[in-house]
């Protein structure tokens, strides 16, 4: 295994070690990332995020995404979609269910590596924790850095900013970093430390990620 590697598990085990409380469990973000191409310019992208309080233990939220993505060029597309969200309180025995529309674009500029992409997101969430129901919205925007270190191995770094469009505006904020190992051109797997603040807690976890590409127009035309 490489030194950076060993480096970065080494570091994410001693921060587990270091939880003592609720804010400083160590939990778990596991995310499957497809993008399913249906042809030249339209594909499918598909989400399925999983999160625990501790590694794989006491669930948090699971949410499922999917929508559909027009790409005008290699390095700038757009998209709509929908989010389904499922939430469960710490230390409560409460839920909360949450419905999103959202639309993005992405676009690529370069930078070193070869470039770095931005992502703005506006979101439409209606909120359901009986017996209230709220409708709230929010932008996102995510600077996220991918860079080869070895072979099939690559670092990569993200930070996004969320931002509520009524008081208070600051809504959460995600800094991620890793490394990604291309098992093949159309499937990676990631492994990295995701820090997520909120205004009154911050979360410490340990993100696992697959992300992979269909190509169905491909498929159908051999």
């Amino acid at each position: 295994m490489p030194k950076k590697a060993i480096f970065l598990l080494s570091f994410l085990y001693t921060i587990s070690l270091s939880a003592q409380n609720k804010e400083d469990l160590l939990g778990s973000w596991t995310e499957i990332i497809g993008q399913h191409h249906i042809s030249e310019k339209w594909s499918i992208p598909t989400v399925a995020l999983l999160q625990h309080y501790e590694m794989f233990d006491k669930f948090q939220f699971i949410m499922l995404r999917s929508g559909v993505t027009y790409a005008f060029s290699k390095d700038f597309s757009a998209s709509v979609g929908y989010d389904y969200v499922y939430s469960e309180a710490f230390s409560e025995d409460s839920f909360t269910i949450q419905h999103r529309v959202w639309e993005e674009a992405t676009l690529k500029t370069p930078f070193l590596s070869p470039y770095i992409a931005h992502r703005f997101r506006l979101e439409s969430t209606w909120k359901r924790q009986e017996p209230e129901y709220d409708l709230s919205h929010r932008v996102r925007y995510r600077l996220k850095f991918d860079r080869p270190l070895y072979k099939s191995l690559y670092f990569t770094a993200f930070n996004e900013v969320f931002i509520n469009l009524k008081e208070p505006y600051f809504n959460q904020n995600r800094f991620h970093f890793g490394l990604g190992y291309s098992l093949h051109q159309d499937l990676k797997i990631e492994i990295g430390y995701l820090k997520n603040h909120f205004r009154r807690a911050h979360y410490d976890r340990i993100r696992v990620g697959m992300v992979f590409k269909t190509r169905f127009l491909e498929q159908k035309e051999r």
